[in-house]
């Protein structure tokens, strides 16, 4: 046994992310085919406290104070820094150790691993506090709230579980607005997300400055529509410094007003469902905007910009692209957080193509990028009419 947990280790250590993720969910789906029932009812219904006992130690520092320490510590030293009960903290040691958030290598003697250290981090605290104050109530009122609406599939941007979990009449997005400490986790959130990864940006995966040769230096080639803090336009000038033409981001005025002052790129305030102000771009971009909205939402977003698009324009959709089967366990969480706070939806390749084909468009291809295959930017260019 010991030597083949060294053989699985090694071919992790070793691996791509691709590969890596591989042998994370077969290992996963192995672990879940060995359980007896009562394992299964174990697993499924402690599901939650996981979660929350996160949230615990995170509030009380335990994840940044152990990540700070090069030696293990013990529960006495933990109890002042924290100022928690001992026994009290000892207990909630105990079962972040049983769930591998932190390490106890000896008796009331605990450490960081790399959980920790991924919880102790900007990120990780951030996506912790916002999925426990907004995301996991939605969750836990999804199966009363699809009960109430007759198992119909949710399409209405207002009227999500999050409405009845959080006891608000609005969209999510109007929630934050008027919740700006959750409404900042949000953004912070959106803007971690897939730090790591120059992404679509890579030249191997989208020749940007190849599509944009002899473009007019005074007309605007790069318009990020709902771009929040313009983090990609500012990305693009890096990566691509070079390249001609105005780069605009747009979003709300109350995102815009926070956006990123990068030279060579212009913040616009722009509602996403208002006729496209910039005509004749070279790119008109979204990332993860369309997953937020139902279809017929996303039909006016995409008309507005199809309205927009010259013959040479090309639409950059930076989303999701799901496979028809054997979708995986993140994909799958995403498309049912994006029911349960918006009546939303992840969408897959054929959808994708009817929701374009709808206001004129059509897929020129689909490029699959970043450390799964669903992670995928769709080129679409405006369909011929003879």
């Amino acid at each position: 046994m010991d030597n083949i947990i060294k053989q699985v280790r090694n071919l992790g250590e070793g691996a791509t992310d691709h590969l890596r993720l591989k042998l994370m969910t077969t290992l996963r789906d192995l672990s879940i085919s060995l359980e007896k029932p009562n394992d299964t009812l174990e697993r499924i219904v402690n599901t939650p406290l996981e979660l929350a006992e996160a949230r615990i130690g995170s509030d009380l520092g335990i994840f940044k104070y152990l990540s700070s320490r090069d030696a293990p510590v013990p529960l006495t030293t933990l109890a002042e820094a924290t100022g928690a009960d001992p026994v009290l903290l000892g207990r909630l040691l105990r079962y972040l150790s049983s769930m591998k958030q932190i390490e106890e290598p000896d008796l009331e003697v605990f450490a960081a691993n790399n959980v920790t250290h991924a919880l102790a981090s900007p990120r990780g605290k951030n996506q912790v506090d916002l999925y426990f104050e907004v995301v996991y109530p939605s969750f836990m009122e999804l199966p009363r709230f699809l009960a109430r609406v007759g198992y119909n599939n949710p399409t209405d941007v207002s009227k999500a579980a999050l409405q009845d979990a959080l006891n608000w009449k609005g969209t999510m997005f109007t929630y934050y607005a008027a919740h700006p400490e959750q409404g900042e986790k949000f953004n912070k959130h959106m803007m971690f997300r897939r730090e790591d990864e120059r992404g679509w940006m890579d030249s191997k995966v989208f020749r940007i400055d190849k599509e944009a040769e002899g473009w007019p230096a005074d007309k605007p080639i790069f318009v990020d529509v709902g771009g929040g803090l313009g983090h990609q336009p500012a990305l693009l000038k890096a990566s691509y410094p070079d390249l001609p033409g105005q780069v605009i981001v747009q979003d709300l005025p109350e995102v815009i007003q926070d956006a990123l002052s990068t030279p060579g790129v212009q913040n616009m305030a722009y509602n996403i469902f208002d006729p496209q102000p910039i005509q004749g771009a070279k790119f008109y971009y979204m990332r993860g905007v369309c997953h937020d909205f139902p279809d017929d939402k996303v039909n006016e977003i995409l008309g507005n910009i199809a309205t927009a698009m010259g013959p040479n324009s090309l639409l950059l959709l930076d989303e999701m692209v799901l496979p028809d089967k054997n979708v995986s366990w993140q994909a799958t969480a995403m498309d049912q957080l994006m029911m349960s706070t918006l009546g939303a939806q992840e969408r897959t390749y054929s959808h994708w193509a009817r929701l374009l084909r709808t206001v004129g468009l059509k897929i020129r291809y689909n490029i699959s990028y970043g450390r799964n295959e669903y992670e995928s930017l769709i080129v679409a260019v405006k369909l011929k009419i003879a």
